[in-house]
């Protein structure tokens, strides 16, 4: 989905861009709600009546379903949807609770949130496919997905016949399974096949253990010099598959020697699969000895991937963090890029600039966005259309998508950098999620000013810092921010490291100066944790949701107090 233009975004609209934003904006919005509006949701629930009741008796008139959408719905959370989406959990779920609830028809699956703050997953039906992949025959794509599945959910006419059944799963899962036509009762048949232009078996993806789905992917990945495209959701993970396979090296290479599958936890159940594919090549064994391990190399990937050309991998907000080490591997031939601005809910936005890591064209394809200032007062007729936003200011996106969001308040909270020259469309950044704060007494401090002191902090100090989490450290008074990092290599030992951080939180939030002078916050704390800790919570943390591992994200604020623990016996050092 990345946009092929370079130009940088335009300040303000023309007119005739204006024009063109507003009418294009206008199409989208009528043909979304004027589909939705008789289904379930908007028929029945609160927060829509005294819109329902304004359209009740309207034909289709485009102007007046606008106008009234614009000043009759509310903002709204997941909590008004959550009750609906229960209908599907119910046991029998009848069709005719679920038909028509918030799009027509019945969703083709259910998407499932990744619980990143350690919260309960969220919930969303989804009717209609919006991705697609750019993999082609003529490419050799290392292709991440996971087809892990939550549960397969029945839906009933009456006492016997089942009319569809419907699994939960991860949105990009569910996608892909939509878009290539599989469905739960054909996954034994189609685990040996291959697509064309990709390096693994379709079985990899159906391997729920961490470490042993990354494996594989890097043990078909390592075995076919071709590779031009790495494809992998999230830096964190891409990051964690080249530590895999620098631990596995010699393993990985001798498999390939031999043209056998290492014995992986967790694979039995696909072994068969994938030995077919898996021959003996002690040529390209040779070739791998030469090159070594990971961490021999800058640009490693390159040398062991030639035509290795572009690893798409979400390098922005949380993940950004990774970064630093992944280009390190990648070496300064191999583009690495945000593939684009996505969510549970739907798709928000395609990568502007090629080898841009924070840089999105808003899109109208899954949802209407209107944003919502993050200076005003969070109520719906302060927000702003597409055509109304300012460059320079931080909105949260508002979501009214083609599966049944009205107004929905996303989290994010973006930066409005300008408009595409072509049409007009927003250009955003990712900034942090809202709300998402460590609360102190006399202040408090956001996702963003964390993640940016850690980065100034640790330059030229402890090491390249390559995952790290944050929460309150009450250990002694006045309490302060305690980060917990893992580290690319052992620790130095600068002097008044502390101080440095505690700079560092100050020059990007002037109330911590303060609040450490008056005793009412504390020197930060730094904790250094095993090597691979973070990895490990993506597959302790996916396996306690049943979601799929590679779909996992540290947060930056770790609120959760289990998760919190978890960290916590994973120390090794404080500095």
């Amino acid at each position: 989905m990345a946009s092929s233009l370079s130009s940088p975004p335009l300040k303000s609209l023309t007119p005739e861009l204006l024009t063109q934003l507003k009418e294009r904006s206008d199409k989208f919005l009528f043909e979304t709600i004027s589909t939705n509006w008789k289904c379930k949701f908007c028929q029945t629930a609160d927060e829509l009546s005294i819109f329902r009741h304004a359209v009740g008796s309207l034909n289709k008139d485009e102007q007046e379903f606008l106008r009234n959408f614009r000043e009759l719905v509310p903002l709204t959370v997941y909590d008004a949807y959550q009750p609906f989406v229960a209908r599907f959990f119910d046991t029998p779920c009848q069709e005719s609770e679920v038909i028509d609830l918030f799009a027509p028809g019945l969703p083709a699956f259910i998407a499932s949130s990744s619980a990143t703050s350690g919260k309960a997953p969220k919930f969303f039906a989804k009717y209609k496919g919006t991705a697609s992949r750019a993999i082609t025959t003529q490419s050799q794509s290392v292709y991440t997905y996971n087809l892990r599945y939550r549960k397969i959910l029945n839906v009933f006419r009456g006492d016997q016949d089942i009319v569809r059944k419907i699994i939960v799963t991860p949105a990009s899962g569910g996608l892909l399974r939509m878009q290539m036509g599989w469905n739960p009762e054909q996954d034994e048949d189609i685990m040996s096949f291959m697509v064309p232009g990709e390096t693994a078996p379709h079985a990899v993806a159906m391997v729920t253990h961490h470490p042993s789905f990354l494996l594989l992917h890097a043990l078909f990945a390592l075995a076919n010099r071709g590779v031009d495209i790495l494809s992998v959701l999230f830096c964190t993970t891409l990051l964690d598959m080249f530590m895999y396979i620098e631990r596995d090296w010699s393993s990985l290479v001798d498999a390939i020697d031999r043209g056998t599958i290492p014995d992986f936890e967790h694979i039995e159940h696909v072994r068969d699969h994938l030995e077919r594919h898996l021959h003996p090549n002690p040529v390209r064994a040779a070739e791998l000895r030469s090159i070594g391990a990971p961490s021999k190399t800058v640009g490693w990937a390159k040398y062991v991937w030639p035509n290795l050309k572009i690893a798409f991998s979400t390098g922005s907000g949380p993940f950004s963090s990774a970064v630093p080490k992944v280009k390190h591997i990648l070496g300064p031939d191999v583009i690495l890029q945000t593939p684009g601005y996505g969510c549970s809910e739907c798709v928000i936005g395609a990568t502007y600039q090629s080898g841009d890591l924070n840089r999105f064209k808003v899109l109208l394809i899954d949802a209407f966005i209107e944003y919502l200032d993050v200076d005003a007062e969070e109520v719906s007729n302060k927000l702003c259309a597409a055509w109304e936003v300012k460059p320079g200011r931080l909105y949260e996106p508002v979501l009214t998508t083609c599966n049944g969001l009205w107004r929905y308040r996303l989290g994010d909270v973006v930066e409005l950098l300008g408009f595409a020259p072509d049409d007009g469309s927003p250009v955003v950044r990712f900034v942090e999620r809202r709300n998402v704060v460590i609360k102190f007494d006399s202040t408090s401090v956001t996702e963003t000013q964390l993640v940016q002191s850690i980065s100034s902090a640790t330059q030229d100090t402890i090491g390249q810092v390559m995952e790290f989490t944050c929460f309150k450290d009450a250990r002694e008074l006045p309490s302060t921010v305690g980060f917990f990092v893992e580290l690319a290599n052992e620790p130095g030992k600068p002097p008044h490291f502390p101080q440095r951080l505690r700079d560092a939180l100050s020059g990007v939030n002037e109330n911590i100066r303060r609040a450490y002078d008056g005793g009412a916050f504390g020197m930060p704390t730094i904790r250094v944790v095993k090597p691979g800790t973070f990895a490990q919570y993506r597959k302790w943390r996916g396996e306690a949701a049943a979601i799929g591992t590679s779909q996992v994200k540290v947060p930056v604020v770790m609120s959760d107090t289990t998760a919190q623990g978890w960290i916590m016996n994973r120390v090794e050092r404080e500095i």
